[in-house]
């Protein structure tokens, strides 16, 4: 690990429904170091949660470089409840709370900025991005879940509850009904995310009377594996999901009138080919004008790069 050498440097947690990371990163957006492991997925309690993320931090920290830290971002799935710094009712991980900032306050004593994954994101594409020196723009990705955040005139939206853009439960499709994690039916992540992919092919296998090419049910990686290999089902179920997606992100150019959208997460970085064949040729809008749509140029560290960038931002 490089070794910090200014108060420039802030500690960034990324908590999300697979992954955890935690890394230092300095004021230019540098990633100093970088730990990853994964987010326990059937945790008794929060306690569970939180204690991997202490460990984390202890591997992707010396006790002697904390000294150099200025404060902790922490980007964790959402929602969020800002003011208790806690994460509510998650629907990616089976848990009805998980506190995150007065424990991680009092374990290293440092100053704590805290938001969903997605504001972050959106923060990190602003500071160091496709979002730089963009005034409109939506960071949207498609991962685990789905989520957005909202750059108007410059400005990041919250919302009330700092939860604004939760896109992943617009509703795109009426023909499966397909469940969402959140408990509702046809909305963009219960078909369109990672978790629910799988899901969604096997019903559409069933209904349409296809012949599933997987001996047991696949998982999101070898569906696009298999389309890109030519098998004709997996092909011709990306032709449909290519449309729901573009449904989901026509609704976003209607709701939000971007002049740019950067997708991430790791179902779209993973398959851009997939998405720019059999996506973004769908995607509309009602004025005719189609904002840029790109991939994030930050290779899925935006949220830890706008959790870093929040910890300077409070401290200007």
């Amino acid at each position: 690990m490089t070794s910090p050498d200014s108060s420039s440097i802030a500690l960034a947690v990324d908590l999300g429904a697979t992954n955890m990371r935690a890394g230092l990163v300095r004021e230019d957006g540098q990633i100093l170091s970088l730990v990853t492991a994964p987010t326990p997925t059937h945790p008794k309690d929060a306690d569970v949660i939180v204690r991997s993320l202490e460990s984390l931090i202890v591997s992707a920290v010396s006790p002697a470089a904390i000294s150099f830290v200025a404060g902790i971002g922490i980007s964790t799935a959402g929602p969020v409840d800002p003011k208790k710094g806690e994460v509510v009712n998650p629907p990616n991980i089976p848990l009805s709370f998980i506190p995150l900032v007065e424990p991680l306050k009092e374990r290293f004593g440092l100053p704590i900025r805290f938001m969903n994954d997605c504001h972050a994101g959106a923060r990190g594409e602003a500071a160091f991005g496709a979002g730089r020196g963009v005034l409109n723009f939506v960071y949207l990705t498609i991962s685990t879940g789905i989520g957005a955040g909202v750059y108007e005139q410059g400005r990041l939206l919250l919302g009330e509850d700092g939860n604004f853009a939760e896109v992943g439960h617009f509703v795109v499709e009426t023909t499966w009904n397909l469940p969402c994690g959140c408990g509702g039916r046809g909305h963009w992540e219960g078909c369109g995310s990672g978790r629910f992919i799988p899901a969604f092919f096997l019903e559409w296998c069933r209904s349409s009377n296809r012949l599933s090419p997987f001996r047991s049910t696949p998982d999101s990686a070898a569906i696009f594996a298999a389309a890109e290999s030519g098998d004709p089902v997996a092909e011709e179920f990306m032709s449909v999901l290519g449309k729901v997606e573009a449904t989901g992100i026509s609704l976003l150019v209607a709701a939000y009138d971007p002049g740019v959208i950067v997708i991430d997460g790791s179902v779209a970085r993973n398959n851009w080919h997939i998405f720019e064949t059999s996506v973004l040729p769908h995607v509309r809008s009602v004025s005719g004008k189609t904002p840029r749509i790109c991939v994030s140029p930050l290779g899925g560290n935006a949220p830890l790069l706008g959790a870093a960038w929040s910890v300077w931002a409070e401290q200007a």
